[in-house]
């Protein structure tokens, strides 16, 4: 066989391949953005270990939810040094050796660094707790303001009251 027509099948098999990874996703319902894998995600990335206890005693099932990308509880745990999470996660039947979307596993990442996506999901909480504060300091701020408009409506009254006597 020429070596360029095997070049060319070597290629067309690893184009095969890689599409087939990145379509998993796609070919795995059960893999969806949900409110139950953001949940997870902000339970272990923020080390709330006894909430996830909580949520694993009630159903394990969860420690091998998907989001969109493939990755899951693992992943997470593992990006953010969670290792409590971590040990919590293999006993309810998580296995670090499961392949997300491109075909990775937890373990193939460095421990600690967050991808591109969990770093623009972060940002994007950040950015609308932010707002969330924002509007509650307003609020508070606008009570506060009423109340010393209250304030002063009652020292008038009783300045009028003294000049009366």
């Amino acid at each position: 066989m020429p070596r360029s027509r095997l070049a060319s099948l070597a290629l067309v098999a690893l184009c095969l391949f890689a599409f087939a990874c990145s379509a998993r996703a796609a070919l795995d319902p059960s893999w969806q953005d949900t409110e139950t894998t953001t949940k997870m995600y902000n339970v272990i990335t923020n080390h709330e270990n006894e909430d996830l206890k909580k949520m694993l005693d009630e159903d394990e099932d969860i420690a091998a939810v998907r989001a969109a990308d493939g990755r899951g509880p693992m992943w997470w745990a593992h990006e953010a040094k969670n290792e409590e999470a971590m040990e919590l996660l293999k006993k309810a039947g998580a296995d670090e050796n499961w392949q997300d979307a491109d075909g990775k596993t937890c373990k193939d990442f460095t421990h600690g660094q967050m991808t591109d996506y969990m770093k623009k999901l972060f940002a994007e909480q950040e950015a609308a707790a932010e707002e969330q504060r924002r509007k509650l300091q307003e609020q508070v701020d606008a009570d506060d303001d009423d109340d010393d408009d209250d304030d002063d409506d009652d020292d008038d009254d009783d300045d009028e009251d003294d000049k009366e006597e």
